[in-house]
């Protein structure tokens, strides 16, 4: 066992460091680098795209859904995050409207300013 020891810390102090490739190796780890700043990029951004189409699912008028329920809706952008949502901004939220709904927004009569 011992003469196994000594021959594994032979190798290990007699071997050299090639240092010719250690460009290519700063340029492989520097792409991975820069691949993995790209993915988690886009992570974030369909992420948060989910987000707000689930949270838009879940304070949106039931008479705004054509097609499904407010509760499908917002379930399939929960579990399945990106395809649903993007399929839920084209046929719920660009249908109708982006205020969040079809209703029409009511202007208060009501004040005490006097028109001059």
């Amino acid at each position: 066992m011992l003469a196994l020891l000594a021959q594994a810390t032979d190798d290990f102090t007699n071997t050299t460091i090639d240092t010719t490739n250690s460009a290519a190796a700063t340029g492989v780890i520097a792409g991975l680098g820069i691949l993995w700043l790209v993915f988690m990029l886009i992570w974030l951004v369909t992420t948060v795209f989910s987000i707000w189409m689930f949270i838009d699912a879940l304070i949106r008028k039931d008479e705004d859904f054509a097609t499904g329920s407010k509760v499908m809706w917002a379930l399939l952008i929960f579990f399945f995050n990106f395809i649903p949502a993007i399929i839920y901004f084209f046929m719920v939220k660009k249908k109708s409207g982006q205020n969040g709904g079809t209703s029409t927004p009511t202007q208060s009569t009501g004040g005490t300013d006097a028109p001059a």
